[in-house]
């Protein structure tokens, strides 16, 4: 049996039937008539925490259609991750009317696929890649649609040797002007859209008095001890004994599933 023909997901098809569908959907058990597929995508539902694959079936003259065929899913992250590969069961009861600005109202199959069964990964972005099949019998070639900004990723984890540090700060002469220690360092990740690390750090100034602004220094280490980001914190009016809780430092595009190394250090003019 030849394979019916498949559209691109712009919506150019490649079947011989063109035109645009004014009839009503049909239910089509009968997989052999269906001809054509299109307008496949995946997208995250915040509201319900899941995702859809969606796709359109078109049978004889373009004519819309609804049929309970079997679809095999996987998902590979940008970072090369297999994090889905699964076998979904599609009934009349999953397709509907959806509508875009893109494309107008449509009747698309809507495979629905709870959070929970795509692993965490190092990459938030990916591709879809499935083929519709009746039983053992493919429909279509394999195709696949991007998955952009919306997979599960993995927490990150960040350390810090030997709390609390002492750090000096000195000035041009370099001479110390002051002490700060650092006491504690918490952080948040930020995994929506690009993944990002936002540390804060908290301490109190032990020796020196108000100068405007006293200048620590860090560097970020990744688990293999490349040196990842490196930069400077600035603490302002601080008498001594003032304790201070803030001043955060945000890493931007840093890897899902990695373990990072924070050393505050002292500032070098």
């Amino acid at each position: 049996m030849a394979f019916p023909t498949v559209a691109s997901p712009d919506g150019k098809e490649v079947s011989q039937d063109e035109g645009t569908n004014d009839t009503e959907p049909s239910s089509d058990t009968d997989y052999e008539r269906i001809e054509t597929m299109k307008g496949w995508s995946f997208q995250y539902n915040q509201g319900t925490d899941d995702y859809s694959l969606f796709f359109e079936l078109l049978g004889g003259a373009g004519k819309t259609v609804s049929a309970n065929v079997d679809v095999d899913i996987r998902i590979v992250n940008d970072n090369g991750e297999e994090v889905l590969a699964a076998a979904k069961s599609v009934t009349d009861d999953d397709f509907g009317y959806y509508e875009s600005n893109a494309a107008g109202t449509r009747y698309l199959a809507d495979i629905r696929i709870p959070t929970a069964e795509i692993q965490e990964g190092r990459s938030s972005s990916g591709t879809v890649y499935f083929t519709v099949r009746k039983g053992t019998i493919a429909l279509f070639d394999e195709v696949n649609c991007m998955a952009l900004y919306c997979l599960p990723v993995s927490d990150v984890k960040l350390t810090v040797d030997n709390l609390p540090v002492d750090i000096k700060v000195k000035g041009y002469d370099g001479n110390t002007e002051s002490m700060i220690q650092i006491t504690e360092v918490s952080y948040t990740f930020e995994k929506e859209y690009t993944p990002q690390l936002k540390i804060t750090l908290t301490g109190q100034k032990t020796y020196g008095s108000d100068s405007g602004y006293d200048i620590i220094a860090y560097k970020l280490y990744d688990s293999e001890e490349y040196l990842i980001d490196t930069g400077t914190v600035f603490l302002n009016s601080l008498d001594n004994g003032d304790r201070f809780k803030g001043n955060s430092i945000i890493i931007c595009d840093v890897t899902p599933g990695e373990t990072y190394f924070l050393r505050p250090t002292e500032y070098s003019w």
